[in-house]
């Protein structure tokens, strides 16, 4: 087991403290977690992720390629 110190900014530490809290984790878990998650799929999402609205055109390519695979 190793410590990790960072430097972030008290507003943002308090809110993620309460979002974990909230979700009944102590935020090392969250940040534990999200470590795993970058160092098993080397990739970062900044922002909200979007709706992607699929018609059903695109819905039936889709289909045939998962058929192809």
């Amino acid at each position: 087991m190793s410590t990790l110190t960072i430097r972030i900014e008290e507003d943002i530490k308090r809110k993620a403290a309460q979002h974990a809290a909230k979700l009944g984790v102590p935020l090392t878990f969250i940040i534990k977690t999200a470590l795993i998650n970058f160092v098993e799929s080397p990739k970062i999402v900044v922002g909200e992720p979007q709706d992607v609205l699929v018609t059903s055109d695109i819905q039936a390519k889709m289909d045939k390629i998962g058929e192809l695979l």
